[in-house]
């Protein structure tokens, strides 16, 4: 699995992980935020990896499934290109009191 993948689901865990079953969540967060192996998950849930890797599969088809929908993630990054863009053109002082606030609408 490539980085920008793990990066992009990582992100997409982040917005819609509780729309996840809590065994699906849980499974996602300790392989991507943990690091753990599927064979590591699996002896700590007593499970076989194959079972591990069909639930995060699944998991990750909704996830990906919601961002379609919902482009929440899409659109947060959008709000944050803008917000860059307007903290550029700005004047230096202008940027010192702007750039807290601009970052709080793209949180």
């Amino acid at each position: 699995m490539s980085l920008k993948t793990i990066v992009e689901i990582g992100e997409l865990l982040d917005f819609y992980g509780v729309l996840l079953t809590g065994r699906q969540r849980e499974y996602m967060e300790l392989y991507y935020n943990e690091n753990l192996t599927l064979a590591e998950i699996a002896g700590h849930f007593g499970i076989s990896r194959q079972a591990v890797h069909d639930t995060m599969g699944h998991a990750e088809e909704q996830l990906r499934a919601y961002e379609a929908k919902l482009q929440l993630f899409q659109k947060r990054m959008e709000r944050m290109k803008l917000a860059e863009e307007i903290l550029q053109r700005l004047p230096q002082e202008d940027r010192d009191w702007l750039g807290p606030m601009l970052t709080r609408i793209t949180e």
